[in-house]
């Protein structure tokens, strides 16, 4: 595969690889409050330009199949140019096929507007499609409305509620797992008439 496959465009969104330019954006998302538990753990850089450089520059190349521990892209709103989050997966190779996790972050200020839905399907695609996915699951606290039903508006099943498996400063928490097969994606997808990957435009 090359670097391109990794560029979708939906209605109001490209999600891509990371570039130089988009250091200050994503700086700018990624700021929370301490009360912000969630944003918090899963911002894995330093709120620095280095420490964002240093978290993202390996992945710019690091193909799907390559991803054992994870691959984050971009989410950059195209009326604006602006980068406001970004989504990524992991893959492991089990019996012929793939299957891993995706998860995504979105800055405050871009809550609440459908970019998330947009930017998971467009990845769901490529990942069961071109990547040849058998399984994709999710993983967050029953407390994190937002992203559980997100995945269920996805079109996936909740499969688990592990009761005090994760630990955080806040102590023990509860943890949901969401899931869906290749057929069942492509089964709610038939018919739907939009897809949203597709290589970057010519200059």
């Amino acid at each position: 595969m090359s670097e391109s496959d990794l560029w979708f465009e939906t209605e109001w969104l490209i999600v891509r690889r990371f570039e130089e330019r988009d250091v200050q954006d994503i700086l700018e998302y990624s700021q929370h409050e301490p009360s912000d538990e969630h944003r918090r753990r899963n911002v894995g850089w330093e709120l620095t330009e280095d420490g964002v450089r240093q978290w993202w520059t390996p992945m710019v190349a690091m193909k799907p199949e390559e991803a054992i521990q994870w691959l984050s892209l971009v989410i950059e709103l195209t009326a604006e140019r602006r980068v406001i989050g970004n989504i990524g997966f992991n893959a492991k190779r089990i019996g012929g096929a793939f299957q891993g996790q995706i998860g995504w972050i979105l800055g405050k200020r871009d809550e609440g507007n459908g970019y998330v839905t947009q930017a998971a399907t467009a990845l769901l695609d490529h990942l069961f499609d071109s990547v040849g996915f058998h399984r994709v699951y999710a993983m967050t606290s029953p407390d994190n409305r937002r992203s559980w039903q997100l995945m269920e508006r996805l079109g996936m099943r909740r499969e688990a509620h592990f009761i005090k498996n994760c630990y955080h400063d806040s102590g023990w928490t509860d943890e949901y797992v969401y899931a869906i097969l290749a057929e069942e994606w492509h089964r709610l997808r038939q018919g739907s008439g939009v897809r949203f990957s597709g290589p970057p435009p010519t200059a």
